[in-house]
């Protein structure tokens, strides 16, 4: 069983932090346990993806 690293951990804080700053509502915080990656989505158009290193990106 994989778990969320702890830049993981750092990153999805921080990317939470930047889109309700912006009142976008988060609807769904997932950890994929065969890839290890957390996926946020905040809408049908967007998802942010937080890769094990920490580093995200919007998809």
């Amino acid at each position: 069983m994989i778990f969320p690293t702890g830049e993981q951990g750092k990153s999805c804080i921080r990317v939470c932090q930047y889109l309700t700053n912006f009142y976008r509502s988060i609807d769904l915080v997932r950890f994929d346990e065969r890839t290890g990656i957390v996926y946020i989505f905040v809408s049908e158009e967007l998802q942010v993806v937080i890769y094990r290193d920490g580093n995200w990106r919007f998809r």
